[in-house]
């Protein structure tokens, strides 16, 4: 529940139809969620486990005995006891490993969540494929037919003809070809989905929005909310805990006791004792004080590093998002529509005797090209745009 987001909104769409579907159903049943869980639960609950007393031991004494019986029967107890606030620390300890491990399960699922709307991207897109893979090899068994009406069987112009057959087969094994993709596409989603290969999915309604959102904030986001980052700062709490424990090494521990003595004829009694352990191996209590320091220190700059390392994705990953977004924005105006011109213009002519059809092949061709680059570049900023609400820590 952690990292758990609300799921109701993809409830209310069909599994695979969107992004947020695939994202809503990898976060509830995915098993590496639950695995995240359970390792969290374990690291809380060893939080009661540590910063408590020890077992008392409890002794049972039988003194003079002889012939006569037992002279004196003692009952004590025994008590380690921690001083100086160790007890505290060794709390502080586990509760920053089980914060690490609270946020090593944040960084899995957000990382999961990147990986379900990239894959859900490439599903969309080869279902996007192969409309337009149908799309040409409708209109190429037009020219087909068309051929066939206009020339039959004769030998006069039967070179098209044949030509035509070629170019609409090839456009039947292309839709083939997208089609195995589409499956590939499925089986790979539903792997992260935590579902069999072959489940069924929902046909994808359109690519995930890509929200506009500056640099500055994005970075702001990532120092704020990245897992990774908050990660090693719990790491470098425990580390720094871990310290001040081995410092407080050098301070004696007590250990108190009690008995309680029955003596033949005579009324009982009791004793009481305290015992203080001597910190006498200063050698084995400088070495574990200089390793605790270095693991200090070694913690720090693993998140310094790690900051920076952020700080640095977070800028090359926003400016391959603004570029890609550019790109689309330009195919889309500027290519596709002179190449979808270009295929009208050239079976017009062809229709009307004016202009050859290889001019309408090649025209379809290269429609198809432009299309299929946009599909990739869209696939591509699916991604990096998921790459981005990772580092940010969660969606933007």
């Amino acid at each position: 529940m952690l990292w758990s987001a609300p799921a109701a909104a993809g409830d209310r769409i069909e599994l695979g139809a969107t992004a947020e579907s695939a994202i809503a159903f990898a976060r509830r049943l995915n098993p590496t969620v639950a695995a995240a869980s359970l390792d969290f639960d374990a690291a809380f609950h060893k939080i009661g486990t540590a910063g408590v007393l020890a077992d008392p031991t409890v002794s049972l004494e039988a003194w003079d005995v002889n012939s006569q019986g037992v002279a004196q029967r003692r009952f004590g107890v025994n008590q380690e006891i921690k001083l100086w606030g160790k007890y505290g620390l060794e709390r502080g300890i586990a509760q920053a490993d089980a914060s690490a491990v609270k946020y090593q399960g944040q960084a899995t699922v957000i990382d999961l969540v990147a990986k379900v709307v990239a894959a859900h991207g490439e599903y969309n897109a080869a279902h996007e494929a192969v409309g337009v893979s149908l799309e040409i090899k409708r209109r190429f068994d037009e020219i087909l037919a068309l051929l066939k009406s206009r020339y039959g069987t004769t030998s006069v112009d039967q070179q098209d003809v044949i030509k035509a057959e070629i170019e609409a087969a090839s456009a039947e094994g292309d839709v083939a070809r997208r089609q195995g993709e589409v499956r590939s596409a499925a089986a790979r989603l539903n792997a992260l989905l935590g579902r069999p290969p072959l489940a069924s999915l929902a046909k994808p309604i359109g690519f995930r929005t890509v929200k506009t959102i500056g640099l500055s904030q994005v970075q702001q986001l990532a120092s704020s909310a990245n897992p990774l980052l908050a990660l090693a700062g719990a790491q470098t709490t425990s580390a720094g805990r871990s310290k001040s424990l081995a410092d407080l090494n050098y301070y004696p521990d007590v250990n108190l006791g009690a008995k309680y003595i029955q003596r033949r004829g005579v009324a009982d009694t009791g004793v009481f004792q305290a015992a203080i352990n001597l910190p006498l191996q200063y050698d084995a209590k400088d070495a574990a004080q200089r390793s605790a320091g270095a693991k200090l220190s070694a913690a720090e700059a693993r998140n310094e590093a790690l900051r920076l390392q952020i700080d640095g994705q977070v800028a090359d990953t926003w400016f391959a998002v603004d570029a890609l977004r550019k790109v689309i924005q330009i195919y889309t105006s500027r290519q596709l529509p002179p190449s979808r011109s270009s295929v009208d213009n050239a079976r017009n002519g062809f229709q009307a005797g004016s202009s050859d059809l290889s001019l309408v092949f090649e025209s379809e061709r290269r429609l198809k090209a432009v299309q299929l680059d946009i599909l990739k570049l869209k696939v591509e900023l699916q991604s990096k745009y998921a790459e981005l609400e990772r580092l940010a820590g969660g969606s933007l």
